[in-house]
């Protein structure tokens, strides 16, 4: 078979400034697979930096095995990114979406790609272009789980230009659409989270604590976009992965996620800890409600949920139709890689484990590249991934190192190597993420 993995960009990649570094290296997981599914050729036709597929050196050069070949398309549309795709004369593709600021829209425009695909002829993996919208956009995504009949956070939407419609018409003394936005707040309950409505994970996201502050929020000139006032539900937090091929559907047992001093999970300072299988979760339940979901938007490809679980209720807060910050640990957790996820799914298989191992993923402070590789010979440390941004100016954003630990039969032996870790290597340790841990390892 000749197999196509695809991930379009639409966003432009500052390479030159950005350092990337994986362990294992991509190119060994791909010497894997071809060992594997010796008779199947492989392509990655993708836009940078597409950090689940390739490897690139701070000179913009590719490494892989001699049965994948790799085109860094130039394509600004996802028609002219398709007929790329078709020229290779694939017997399947499959959408394998990341996310970049500002919007994360890019699995959108894989959809898209996927559909292209389709009218070509050609067996396509990918989720459909309606059900990406609705993910996309989390007033719809919030209209559509409630629908179901399943549990979300209660919330307002505000339209942003309706919400300031009165500022090039002066003659317009009431805003009556702002008077009912603050009508439907007054009776929300407190504190309330506010975020974009198609932003990027938890960035640019705000709590408030009280009516007057919730519009004090909204009033602010940085607002520029639509807005969801969402009911902060204040509960345990959680992430999973779903796996959906030819309408089969497999979901992952849950990992539990750290939160910040607001009680939101911190992209890059998030910790990761699972898999979690205890009765009290109600793991059954999330289970088919999740492959429920899956199956009304007929997803086809990877997707990750982000939940809330607060007295004895799973609450939906986002679905994310692409591979995200928790494919890596979900790999390492259950000893199968992406690329062989994905090479299962070509094939229409589901990619569920044989076993599941107690795994932790939490970041680090940049490290010097012969200080990863150290650690990365430790046998706990299952995975190893670093983001540089050297034209960063402030130093939230300058990067981070991602550690995924597993490999342990229980949560116990797994805490204990963290600690073992954070002793020898306690320069890299912060206090904070050892209180994150000690924090969510409670919930176990």
């Amino acid at each position: 078979m000749n197999i196509v993995f695809f991930a379009s960009s639409t966003v432009e990649f500052p390479a030159l400034d950005h350092e990337i570094k994986t362990l294992p290296q991509r190119k060994d997981e791909w010497e894997d697979l071809c060992e594997l599914f010796p008779d199947d050729r492989f392509y990655v036709v993708t836009q940078l930096p597409s950090p689940f597929l390739i490897d690139i050196d701070k000179d913009m050069v590719l490494d892989l095995p001699a049965k994948v070949q790799c085109i860094i398309s130039k394509a600004n549309t996802p028609q002219d990114f398709a007929r790329e795709i078709v020229s290779l004369k694939p017997d399947v593709a499959v959408q394998t979406s990341y996310w970049a600021a500002p919007f994360d829209w890019m699995c959108l425009n894989d959809s898209l790609v996927g559909e292209e695909l389709v009218k070509n002829g050609i067996k396509t993996v990918f989720h459909p272009a309606e059900s990406e919208l609705k993910c996309f956009d989390k007033w719809q995504t919030h209209n559509m789980i409630k629908d179901m009949g399943f549990c979300v956070p209660d919330a307002t939407y505000v339209h942003h230009e309706l919400y300031w419609a009165e500022r090039p018409k002066p003659y317009v003394t009431v805003n009556a659409y702002k008077e009912y936005v603050w009508n439907q707040m007054r009776n929300m309950k407190y504190p309330v989270v506010i975020k974009d409505t198609v932003g990027l994970s938890s960035y640019g996201m705000d709590v408030a604590v009280s009516f007057k502050e919730a519009v004090h929020y909204l009033n602010l000139g940085r607002t520029s976009s639509d807005r969801l006032v969402e009911t902060f539900v204040d509960g345990i937090a959680f992430g999973t992965e779903i796996y959906s091929v030819g309408g089969k559907v497999f979901v992952m047992p849950p990992f539990l996620l750290s939160v910040n001093k607001y009680g939101l999970t911190s992209p890059r300072r998030s910790i990761k800890l699972g898999p979690v299988t205890n009765p009290k979760y109600k793991i059954e339940e999330l289970n088919a409600m999740l492959v429920h979901i899956a199956q009304k938007l007929n997803l086809n490809g990877f997707a990750q949920v982000d939940l809330i679980f607060k007295d004895g209720r799973w609450y939906v807060i986002e679905i994310n139709p692409r591979l995200s910050g928790m494919s890596e640990t979900y790999a390492s957790c259950s000893k199968l890689s992406i690329v062989k996820k994905l090479a299962m799914m070509a094939k229409g298989v589901l990619p569920e484990p044989l076993d599941c191992t107690c795994t932790c993923s939490f970041k680090l402070p940049l490290i010097d590249y012969e200080t990863m590789e150290k650690i990365k010979t430790e046998k706990s440390v299952l995975y190893m991934y670093q983001i540089k941004n050297n034209a960063a100016r402030q130093e939230r954003e300058k990067g981070y190192c991602e550690v995924v630990v597993g490999g342990f039969e229980n949560h116990s032996e797994l805490f204990e190597e963290i600690k073992k870790l954070s002793l020898k290597y306690k320069n890299l340790f912060e206090t904070q993420l050892m209180a994150d841990l000690e924090k969510i390892e409670a919930f176990i």
